[in-house]
């Protein structure tokens, strides 16, 4: 058995319990979204992929930032999924297909995944060859797009930076000629200063050439000389420290030091873009173009996986929200948590052990259900003189609960047990009760001849023959014409209930249901206990609703009988231990004439109620 509660149900309940739905509605749900996809206009799907990097990770002089690495794809896919492309997208379209008039933004989506720089490019198309064209002009255009940008960054700096050297070469200019003119007479010092100027007009000269070079021996070659060239200028400045006659000459040297590493530092930057562009692509390390879509553009298969899954979470929701509004009970325990009332017995269905009379305590009184029925009896019994409960309604919330059944075997099983009982059947409307334990022909006196014309309670019993001499007493509805209503609310009748308690171990009264005849709630009061009969898989708002019903009328729960439910196994364990029930085992295994089905009496009808 199902041992969630049904006072908070789950979603593996409520699936459970309403399985046939949710599996219809996933059915359903795949069997449109296949129809769907079968009847509607084709759609091919083309797909192109782009491994890109980000440049900077491709530069020899820096490293990119951990930031810059995450923004990097989702950066790119803003730029594919970007006016600019589109356009260019649409010019490349418009060359190869005049005819074309889509929107590229509406047929195409962009996936990007940072953790392997793989963006998907997607495009849907009612033709086949459109679907591809499309995803590879995307693809085009932004190659196109990423390496125009990539020129116009890389031209835009050097053009900065040669804007800089030329004012850094004419700041050197001046300082030479300061540095000319600051220099003292002599031939030694004529010599020195020939040399210098050699070695800066040659320095000047290697640097230039060193700029314009693409040949990667001949640009380290000049690099050496640029270092021989400098050494010579620092030695001349060594010459002229050690002079230190001149100290406006040794200001001018050490400014025209700075000046050249300056010069230097921007040149190495020139080159470092320079060979940055020359390494450094669009960012884009594998472009994998779309190939024609297959297939016929409808894929009934996947269809089926998406409505089936639209159809679970339909289901679910459904079958939750079912499970909320029609709370019903699994377990025998459960109807305790809203009566407050112990359980009197468990009663299995008749089905399950294939009983077809609706008295097995009578007819099959060998069967599970029978002995549930004496086990009801006993707890009744128990509960009675603990309690002093001598009268019983016996009231559920709705008909067909098997109320009436379980009042007739209960009372069989209490008289089969010695019990002096009286069941009285107070549900005028259907009369059940007595046609169950008299047949179709009524008594020729009942309740009413009692209650209006004096009639003795002897006169109007029907004695109901049970087993070995034993029977119990059944009061029924009589012939006199009454409303119900008014009847039972008589000073008459009430006084008539009052006084039939010391007459009889145990009366039980059968009523009509609790929730649909008024006059059910006025009987209940006349009684010393309310004895409940929930069914298995009923609905907890409904038992909710009884108790506080009885609540209101101020009767008392004695307990309640869980009825119709599954037969467990521990019950259809104990087959051994029936074998000898009200003493019908024989030493030798046969059957004696108690274990044989009883025949009708009086005429009643053995359909189960």
């Amino acid at each position: 058995m199902n041992d969630i509660s049904p006072l908070d149900p789950t979603i593996p309940g409520a699936v459970w319990r309403y399985k046939w739905l949710v599996m219809l509605l996933v059915i359903v749900g795949a069997a449109l979204a296949v129809a769907y996809a079968t009847f509607t206009s084709p759609v091919f799907k083309a797909k192109a992929e782009l491994l890109v990097e980000d440049p900077s990770t491709a530069s020899v002089f820096d490293a990119p930032s951990g930031a810059q690495l995450e923004r990097y794809v989702a950066n790119q896919v803003q730029i594919l999924d970007s006016p600019v492309v589109e356009t260019r997208a649409e010019e490349l379209i418009l060359l190869e297909d005049p005819a074309f008039t889509g929107d590229v933004s509406e047929m195409s989506a962009i996936e990007g995944d940072r953790d392997n720089s793989l963006i998907v490019i997607r495009v849907q198309s009612d033709e086949r060859a459109e679907a591809q064209l499309v995803a590879n002009a995307i693809v085009q255009a932004y190659q196109e797009i990423k390496e125009q940008a990539a020129d116009k960054n890389a031209n835009d700096a050097l053009a900065e930076l040669q804007a800089i050297l030329d004012v850094v070469d004419a700041e050197l200019d001046d300082l030479l000629n300061e540095f000319a003119g600051a220099r003292s007479a002599g031939d030694v010092r004529e010599e020195l200063d020939a040399q210098f100027n050699a070695a800066t007009e040659r320095l000047v000269e290697v640097q230039e050439e060193l700029v314009t070079t693409t040949d990667p021996d001949r640009a380290q070659e000049l690099r050496l000389q640029l270092g021989d060239l400098l050494l010579q200028i620092d030695t001349f400045q060594a010459i002229q420290l050690v002079e230190n006659t001149n100290p406006a000459l040794s200001l001018v040297l050490q400014e025209l030091q700075s000046t050249l590493d300056r010069r230097d530092a921007l040149e190495l930057r020139r080159d470092q873009i320079v060979v940055d562009s020359q390494l450094v692509s669009s960012g884009i390390d594998l472009a994998s173009p779309a190939r024609l879509p297959s297939g016929d553009g409808r894929e009934e298969a996947r269809a089926a996986v998406i409505g089936g899954v639209a159809g679970t979470f339909v289901a679910l929701l459904l079958a939750y929200s079912l499970a909320i509004r029609r709370r019903s009970f699994s377990n025998r325990s459960e109807p305790e948590l809203i009566v407050d009332a112990p359980l009197i017995s468990e009663v299995p269905r008749f089905s399950d052990e294939g009983i077809k009379t609706a008295l097995p305590v009578q007819d099959m009184p060998q069967t599970r259900t029978a002995e549930a029925f004496r086990f009801a009896a006993a707890a009744l019994d128990i509960q009675s003189v603990g309690s002093s409960v001598k009268s019983l309604v016996i009231v559920s919330g709705n008909a067909g609960d098997g109320k009436t059944t379980a009042v007739a075997n209960s009372a069989m099983a209490l008289a089969r047990e010695g019990n002096r009982v009286l069941v009285i059947d107070a549900d005028f409307g259907s009369q059940n009760l007595s046609q169950l334990l008299v047949g179709n022909v009524p008594p020729a006196a009942g309740v009413t001849e009692v209650v209006e014309t004096g009639t003795s309670l002897r006169q109007a019993i029907v004695r109901v023959p049970v087993a070995d001499g034993t029977s119990l007493s059944l009061l029924a509805r009589g012939h006199r014409s009454v409303i119900a209503s008014n009847f039972f609310r008589s000073a008459a009748t009430r006084v008539f209930f009052e006084g039939i308690r010391g007459e009889f171990d145990l009366v039980l009264i059968d009523t009509p249901p609790l929730l649909h005849v008024a006059y059910t709630s006025v009987i209940a009061r006349y009684a010393d206990a309310a004895l409940i009969v929930v069914n298995h898989g009923g609905s907890v708002s409904e038992l909710e609703e009884v108790a506080d019903r009885l609540a209101f009328i101020g009767t008392q729960p004695l307990g309640y009988i869980y009825n119709r439910s599954p037969l467990r196994t521990d019950q259809a364990d104990v087959e051994g231990s029936l074998k000898d029930i009200l003493g019908a085992g024989s030493p030798n295994g046969q059957q004696t004439p108690a274990d044989k089905p009883k025949k009708r009496l009086l005429g009643r009808s053995a359909k189960p109620r």
